[in-house]
């Protein structure tokens, strides 16, 4: 029997599997974690002695994805701050934040996939996988995913204006749905509510969209009847930035009366939704155990509010809950019919599939569209038809122009969108007649209620949308004189409306004007609920906004929906100076000092010296019926939908055989080293007279790569003067040593046999004697073109590439250097044959110049890319060391809180006597910056960088705000209190002896001086 154990995935695989678990079955004391979500310890902060990495990020993921059964907002923003900070300060490539989105969704995937070992191991392998970074890694998982690579620089025109959460008729609270928004690369979404939307979704919604940079709205969509039926309008209120900007719209009395009368329209709407749980208790649970031979109990319709935790209550989550509830009844009849389907006849197989098929059909989607549509149950009187709902609350009806003025008056500052389902282009004439101005978008797509015709119809309203903006007279007769035609036509509908219709295209002028400084914008949105599996999902993107591979990915993926929509775009490039914050914030007007600026700015000089940024902006949208337009789904439907049973796999994955890439790390490092070693070792074995080189060549050459990838790690790490805290062998990572060492195997008959014996001495008479510039000139750069190529195979950065390559040219006098040294070496004792024997050394000795050189080269690199994730860590730190001292300064606006901090003992006494947290916090915030300084490599340069970048009073509030660790037993105190988890020894231990010597070295980079 094959040992997994031993063969396929690693030590740590399983580690991570367990801890996953352990979080997702509560069997771990969720008390020992809670401090992992406090938003004043960040990542690579001291919390890393309270859990591993995997453990920080599972915890963080469960809690979120436990949103609507964690006990409150405040649970989730925290959550939703840790995942984020966590996934982003752990990345050490260029490719941060697409990293960061992979780690989130195998995170999801493995707390999805519990009771599956066999999937989580490998879900478990690619998270860490990914966490290395490897770029063309990252890019798999993202395709893998259905997520599309998006630009580092993270400025893609990405959004979606329709979507929706639990508090409407999703199935996601707004962190989780900001959060999946974030995955899927969205930066701008707005979030459709029906009838009302309370302070508290609102504050959740805008406070998680601020922890992932995400631009927010909320809208909330009111109905109108027109000619007995109802229309659709989205209230979007606007320029809502802040909580302060919350409180205020929701304090307002008609948006307060508005609100209430909303909530009287939800309340009508959910007595139907009660109804049909009734209905489907009495009539369609027999129909399911008719049809697949599954009784199922009844439902309780106040069980199914109190799971879904929503005081909008909609047909999908009834569907969703009633799918819940079938699930075990629809896993046991699973297995009963895959038991029998072994043991079957053809006539009986044939029979079991069939039922098989339909019971595997019945998803959350089916069941809502199949037993709970108003189709399913035409018994029940319909609420969406006006003329069912005679007991309708007052608020239901309103015309839509006199909605429009309410919605208007009660918040001036909004948008109004119209929705043009169900409707036509003469109805959205007379809607934004009537609006006077009022109606301000037009929600142009909405994937879940919209069709292949229904879509190419949408051109009539594009045009109409266009005729408004330009104020094109002739374009908009000729809309109206249509309608007229085709109203007149139709025979349907009153005189009244045709001589309206009339009357409108006389005063078309007050139809122009009232658009006339103002346009009329456009919506696209998908209307995604989460977790369906036969809609498309959240966002769009402009192609043109995205990495080449992305925008190739698009036109390649048969599974993303062709939209016959575009965007025109323009594009800005910014150009900032840099500035040091050490800098006074004001200094008078210099011409003389404006002199460099202006210089930097010009054309060709201001790409070299000041920082550039990117920004797209979209001017309008154009519907071009009959081929793809730029704007592309981000989404793709699911080609998975059903409830995933397999007939003749039933159960878990566990029987299947891991591939290769599963394979245990050091299995597999050990193979690739042993692949790599085989022509080296044959090179010199058969081309070799003297015994050293022909027996011991191959392992020269790999000692030389080898030694070089150690010392470039550990220089990179800080060198000599690393961290006490942190062995050599922290820096090294294996995985890359052994893809070195696999490819340089394959250099030494390249250069050694090929290049220098074949191409070189033989054919053109080039070796150590005649020419030994030339030779290590063509080696060098033969090597150089060698490795970049790999470099570039192997997906990794391409500045990487180019530094191979530069390498190579410096290697060259360096191996001169090497030959001529060694042959002076041998001349001095008295060795005979020397250009001989530095013939057959050559290669050696180009390999040892060049991986010199490369020691160097990439050790800087390493040194600058651990510098740079350093600043990041110290940016985010001092950050929040500065805004807690503001929210301190508020707080006690009395007292000179710069002596408390530096008098920490009066500070922590003050504390007590008020019974305020903010020793703590200050506590908190302290040591982890103490363990910043202590454990991680290259701290001290990024140390000495970032207080360089602190103006004078901001270095004196970081100096004084550490002075606190000289509080020895408070400290003390909180670090055995929990702060870093039970194991406190550790922690403490590392406190006591380190706090007093980072004191030292603070004293030395802030001198005493004085204060504000």
């Amino acid at each position: 029997m094959l040992n997994y154990e031993s063969i396929y995935f690693d030590r740590n695989d399983y580690r991570l599997v367990e801890l996953f678990n352990d979080i997702i079955s509560r069997k771990e004391d969720q008390t020992r974690f809670r401090n992992l979500l406090s938003p004043y310890l960040k990542p690579h902060g001291i919390k890393e002695l309270a859990a591993p990495y995997g453990i920080r990020v599972a915890y963080a993921a469960f809690n979120l994805l436990e949103s609507l059964k964690s006990e409150g907002v405040d649970d989730r923003l925290k959550a939703l701050t840790a995942l984020r900070n966590e996934v982003l300060a752990s990345s050490k490539t260029s490719m941060r934040n697409n990293r960061a989105r992979v780690l989130i969704q195998i995170a999801k995937e493995i707390i999805r996939a519990r009771g599956d070992e066999q999937k989580q191991l490998r879900l478990a392998h690619n998270f860490r996988s990914t966490s290395f970074g490897k770029s063309s890694f990252i890019r798999e998982q993202l395709k893998k995913y259905h997520l599309l690579e998006m630009p580092e620089e993270w400025n893609q025109l990405t959004f979606d204006d329709r979507v929706h959460d639990a508090n409407s008729k999703g199935r996601k609270s707004a962190s989780h749905l900001i959060m999946d928004a974030w995955i899927k690369g969205i930066r701008s979404l707005r979030v459709v509510y029906y009838d009302f939307v309370t302070p508290e979704i609102a504050t959740e919604l805008y406070s998680a969209a601020a922890i992932l940079g995400i631009d927010v709205e909320f809208g909330i969509e009111f109905r109108a009847v027109m000619y007995g039926r109802y229309v659709k309008l989205i209230w979007n209120p606007k320029n809502i930035l802040d909580q302060k900007d919350l409180d205020d719209f929701f304090s307002r009395e008609k948006v307060i009366e508005i609100m209430a009368n909303g909530r009287k329209a939800q309340e009508f709407r959910a007595k139907y939704i009660r109804k049909v749980a009734d209905r489907f208790n009495q009539v369609h649970r027999k129909s399911i155990e008719k049809e697949i031979g599954v009784q199922l109990p009844e439902i309780s319709y106040e069980e199914m509010l109190t799971s879904i935790k929503s005081r909008t209550p909609a047909l999908t989550h009834l569907g969703k809950y009633i799918h819940e509830t079938a699930m075990p009844y629809f896993e046991r009849h699973a297995q009963e019919l895959a038991d029998r389907y072994h043991r079957a006849d053809s006539d009986e197989k044939r029979r079991i599939e069939k039922q098989f098929d339909s019971i595997n059909l019945l998803d959350p989607d089916t069941i809502t569209a199949r037993y709970l549509s108003p189709e399913a149950n035409p018994e029940l009187e319909n609420p969406d038809v006006p003329a069912y709902s005679k007991d309708r609350p007052e608020f239901l009806n309103p015309a839509p122009a006199q909605l429009a003025e309410i919605l208007n008056e009660a918040y001036p500052s909004s948008a109004i969108t119209m929705i043009l389902e169900d409707i036509e282009i003469e109805d959205a004439v007379e809607l934004v007649y009537d609006g006077q101005g009022l109606i301000t978008h037009f929600e142009l797509i909405n994937l879940k209620n919209i069709s292949e015709n229904s879509l190419l119809s949408r051109e009539a309203f594009n045009e109409f949308q266009d005729a408004l903006n330009s104020g094109n007279v002739i374009v908009l007769k000729r809309i109206i004189r249509d309608c007229v035609e085709r109203v007149s036509a139709s025979g349907g509908e009153d005189r009244s409306r045709v001589e309206k219709l009339l009357n409108i295209q006389k005063d078309i002028d007050e139809l122009k004007n009232a658009y006339k400084h103002r346009k009329i914008k456009t919506r696209i949105g998908s209307g995604s609920t989460g977790g369906s599996l036969r809609a498309i999902g959240m966002g769009f993107a402009v192609a043109e906004t995205l990495p080449l591979k992305a925008q190739q990915e698009i036109v390649n993926v048969p599974d993303r929906k062709c939209l016959p929509i575009s965007a025109n775009i323009a594009q800005r490039l910014e150009y900032t100076a840099q500035s040091k914050r050490s800098e006074p914030a004001c200094s008078a007007p210099s011409r003389i000092g404006d002199i460099p600026f202006r210089i930097k700015s010009l054309p060709l000089l201001r790409d070299i010296f000041l920082n550039s940024k990117k920004k797209w902006k979209i001017i309008s949208y154009s519907i071009d019926s009959g081929c793809c337009g730029n704007i592309s789904p981000l989404g793709g439907i699911s080609q998975h939908s059903g409830n995933g049973f397999q007939l003749e796999k039933a159960g878990s994955s566990s029987g299947t055989k891991p591939d290769y890439m599963y394979v245990n790390s050091t299995i597999k490092n050990i193979i690739k080293i042993i692949i790599g070693f085989i022509p080296a070792f044959l090179t010199f074995y058969l081309t070799k007279d003297w015994w050293v080189l022909a027996s011991f060549g191959g392992l020269i050459w790999f000692s030389i790569t080898g030694v070089r990838n150690i010392i470039q790690s550990v220089l990179g790490g800080g060198g000599l003067k690393r961290s006490p805290y942190l062995a050599w062998n922290d820096f090294v990572n294996w995985n890359r040593i052994s893809d070195s060492l696999l490819y340089t195997g394959f250099s030494v008959p390249l250069l050694d046999w090929l290049c220098k014996s074949v191409v070189l001495d033989r054919m053109f008479g080039i070796n150590a004697t005649t020419d030994p510039t030339l030779l290590y000139t063509i080696m060098a750069l033969t090597n150089g073109i060698y490795i970049s190529s790999h470099n570039l195979w192997r997906e990794l950065p391409k500045a990487a590439a180019a530094g191979n390559l530069f390498r190579s040219v410096i290697s060259i006098p360096i191996a001169i250097a090497f030959s001529g040294t060694v042959g002076l070496l041998l001349r001095i004792l008295g060795v005979t044959g020397i250009d001989g024997i530095i013939q057959q050394w050559a290669a050696v000795i180009s390999k040892l110049a060049s991986d010199c050189a490369a020691g160097f080269l990439e050790g800087l690199a390493d040194r600058r890319e651990n510098i740079r994730a350093r600043s990041w860590d110290y940016d985010e730190k001092v950050r929040q060391v500065l805004d807690f001292f503001s929210e301190m300064e508020i707080r006690h606006p009395n007292a000179d809180l710069l002596h408390l901090m530096n008098h920490p003992e009066e500070f922590i006494q003050r504390c007590r006597t008020k019974n305020c947290s903010d020793a703590s916090i200050l506590m908190a915030n302290a040591l982890d910056l103490l363990y910043l300084r202590m454990f991680q490599p290259r701290s001290e340069e990024a140390l000495q960088q970032a207080i360089t970048r602190m103006s004078p009073d901001e270095k004196i509030i970081f100096k004084f705000s550490q002075q606190i660790l000289r509080e020895m037993k408070s400290v003390s105190h909180i670090i055995v209190d929990g702060l870093v988890g039970n194991n406190f020894s550790r922690p403490l231990s590392f406190y006591l002896r380190r706090h007093e010597d980072y004191l030292k070295e603070l004293d030395r980079l802030i001198p005493a001086g004085k204060t504000m």
